[in-house]
């Protein structure tokens, strides 16, 4: 008699989207995509949190690294207050944002 054999296929592991990781470790989403966050406080102040860089410093201009874009603040009295390893914290009167692609 022949008995009949079950081949087991291995089962790919089932993927781990960067939400319920993040909400694992009771973390801010952000922190696992590659999407910049921008918190904005009226129009006095943002905290960009993905940042890559200052390209341009001005006290009515301030151009900042994202990904894969350049984001543009315009106003007076514009600075940064604060820069950590990929946030930085722009206050001032901000009168514009944009996003440049």
């Amino acid at each position: 008699m022949r008995k009949n054999r079950r081949r087991t296929v291995p089962q790919e592991q089932p993927e781990v989207k960067p939400s319920k990781l993040a909400r694992a470790f009771d973390i801010p989403e952000g922190v696992f995509s590659d999407f910049s966050q921008i918190s904005l406080s009226g129009n006095r102040e943002a905290v960009i949190e993905g940042c890559g860089g200052i390209l341009e410093y001005d006290s009515t201009l301030i151009k900042l690294s994202l990904n894969k874009m350049i984001l543009q603040f315009t106003g007076r009295n514009l600075e940064i207050k604060c820069m950590t390893g990929e946030s930085v914290i722009v206050q001032g009167f901000i009168l514009g944002l944009q996003f440049l692609v």
